[in-house]
């Protein structure tokens, strides 16, 4: 082996195209040389541990696959390759980091892929001039566009039938050795609020859970400061009963509500990254044990109001409801933004808020399309909304990515109905 490293150091001072193999056995390749051949094979003969393939852990659904990526860029791309077994499936391999040379594959499907696409992927990967890569979360932050409130733009997964998926779209993926998530490019609001179970059960189901995370999305970043408003400015919008319930159990706490629901808030934060960090076995206990002995201490101290716990259970339970994480979160700490402005101007703080926010997300692109795309700009998608039709009437792909093939099934799939 030293002696093949030897050679290649000193004929790469005369041949630069075989660096690539000097880097394989950097790596832990083997090269291979033949006699009367001007080629040498970089041979993957590496046998490291790995984790074998288990089910997901943070995307878990019911009805469908059980397998989820590991760290391996190998077992990843197999694990595509298994689902998708076409010879258009087309794997590149690039690699980042001056130091860690960390291996990514991008991921696409030649005859549906745009090509524009692809090149604007490749141009920013090969644009990075850093000495390490660790993870797919270090490079997503490296390929986006820096908007200002830290919204998602590209979506990250740990399942290959939700990867396949998009890529059948005319997506294209990130796949970096060592994380067991792939990134997925363009991606839209609506991407975020899908769940790899709506394509397994039938379409008024998946609707139905469409809805509900719609709501759950309003509810997550503001309900805390509606409530702030309506109890600072506009109670006279409140049932006299309910207003008088209110007013009942927050006679005895000495605090103004911005600081019973900053102080319940953030103890909800505590609780839920306390039972992330500790053992799994007792992460459950200590959430819920901890939420009702604080909300329970809380409220016989007159600390806070009894409807208070309500409204940030409701809201904490409605921010687990988020498909995706990296949004559940950006929502999660917006809400504190609208909690503050509906405490200093009521409705009219948080309609302006809704007005800025919704102009800063019509204004990001993911890789050149818009965020808020169908709905802003409004464009005819052929049935790619939030509500999705059934499936014998999903005929054409995205047209906001700009497929090479906008025909995804013919017009009558079922054939089987008119024979």
């Amino acid at each position: 082996m030293y002696l093949i490293v030897f050679f290649l150091k000193t004929v790469l001072k005369n041949n630069q195209n075989l660096i690539i193999y000097y880097l394989g056995i950097n790596s832990g390749n083997c090269a291979l040389f033949i006699d009367t051949l001007p080629y040498v094979f970089d041979i993957d003969v590496k046998g490291f541990k790995q984790r074998s393939i288990d089910s997901p852990n943070n995307e878990v659904i019911i009805k469908g696959s059980q397998e989820a990526f590991v760290e391996n860029i190998r077992t990843n791309t197999s694990l595509i390759r298994r689902i998708i077994n076409n010879e258009n499936l087309i794997f590149e391999n690039i690699d980042i980091g001056d130091i860690t040379k960390t291996r990514c594959a991008i991921c696409y499907i030649k005859n549906i892929t745009n090509d524009d696409l692809v090149a604007e992927v490749k141009y920013r990967l090969n644009n990075l001039k850093i000495d390490s890569l660790l993870s797919s979360g270090q490079l997503e932050q490296l390929i986006i566009t820096d908007n200002q409130i830290g919204i998602p733009e590209v979506l990250s997964t740990e399942r290959p039938d939700k990867t396949t998926k998009y890529l059948l779209q005319g997506r294209v993926v990130v796949i970096v050795n060592g994380s067991p998530y792939c990134l997925i490019m363009p991606a839209t609001l609506i991407d975020f609020m899908t769940s790899p179970e709506d394509t397994n059960i039938k379409t008024y189901f998946a609707n139905f859970l469409r809805i509900i995370r719609f709501l759950c999305a309003i509810i997550t970043l503001l309900l805390p400061g509606l409530y702030v408003a309506v109890t600072s400015f506009h109670q006279e919008i409140l049932p006299t009963e309910l207003l008088n319930s209110i007013l009942i159990t927050r006679e005895s706490v000495p605090f103004p509500i911005i600081f019973e629901i900053l102080t319940m808030e953030i103890s909800f934060e505590l609780i839920r990254e306390a039972g992330i960090r500790v053992p799994s076995p007792i992460g459950p206990t200590i959430g819920i044990v901890g939420a009702l002995v604080l909300g329970q201490a809380a409220v016989s101290a007159s600390i806070v109001s009894p409807i208070l716990i309500i409204i940030v259970a409701l809201t904490g339970i409605a921010s687990f409801a988020i498909p995706d994480f990296t949004l559940g979160f950006h929502l999660r700490l917006f809400r504190f933004l609208f909690v503050i402005i509906g405490y200093i101007a009521g409705f009219l703080g948080i309609a302006i808020g809704i007005y800025i926010y919704t102009c800063i997300l019509c204004n990001i692109k993911s890789f050149g399309v818009p965020y808020m795309v169908p709905f802003a700009p409004a464009i005819n998608s052929k049935g790619n909304s939030y509500l999705i039709p059934p499936i014998w009437k999903q005929e054409y792909r995205a047209t906001y990515i700009a497929p090479k093939k906008g025909k995804n099934q013919e017009k009558i799939s079922m054939k089987w109905k008119f024979r």
